[in-house]
């Protein structure tokens, strides 16, 4: 078996990342959630919270600084932050599928440290994985290699033998620079076709 492991992303590959459907639940309009979207969500400060850099609170402080008028939905944002992902039904069964075959199957995540101390404890498909790396607590994120590189060295998963499963094209184009095989996710029934086409790993 040339490929041993296979990795995966979490944010739409695994979960729902529905961060506008979270909002629409909370009452915001949608002007507020475009604006959050765009200037919360997608930001800087999101990014350095998957570095490690900032946890939610000191992230709140940037925020509530930066959009002058929305305290009070910031702090609500963040209040029900569990409801901003959904594991997504195909998950679990997919991993445990994969692990009957023989495959070692490993996580590796850009995922801020609050956050995922909140969330990865309702994860059913973690019962199925050999290991996982959580950017913010590494202090490294995709697609920098030091983070790709912990998979081997925190559990012998070389990256030469590996699949790498992942929804954004920087952090596949890094894979496969990095050794790995990079397979882009847009949806689980294309990636049931990829794996059977590149690989004949047949999860049907």
């Amino acid at each position: 078996m040339k490929y041993r492991n296979i990795v995966f992303d979490v944010g739409n590959v695994l979960v729902d990342f529905c961060y506008m459907k979270y909002m629409k639940h909370l009452g915001f309009s949608d002007e507020t959630a475009e604006l959050f979207g765009s200037q919360l969500v997608v930001s800087d400060v999101w990014n350095d919270m998957d570095k490690g850099l900032f946890l939610m609170d000191e992230a709140k402080k940037i925020f509530k600084e930066r959009l002058k008028g929305y305290e009070s939905e910031i702090d609500l944002f963040f209040e029900k932050i569990a409801g901003i992902v959904e594991e997504y039904d195909y998950s679990a069964p997919m991993l445990k599928k994969l692990k009957k075959l023989g495959y070692n199957v490993y996580i590796l995540s850009n995922y801020p440290k609050d956050m995922a101390e909140l969330h990865w404890k309702n994860f059913k498909f973690l019962k199925e994985v050999d290991g996982y790396i959580i950017s913010a607590f590494e202090k490294k994120v995709k697609p920098d290699r030091e983070i790709y590189d912990l998979l081997t060295e925190r559990y012998k998963a070389e990256l030469s033998e590996s699949i790498f499963v992942d929804d954004r094209q920087v952090n596949i184009d890094a894979a496969n620079a990095y050794g790995m095989k990079g397979v882009l996710f847009k949806d689980y029934e294309s990636l049931k076709a990829d794996l059977l086409d590149q690989f004949g790993i047949d999860l049907s």
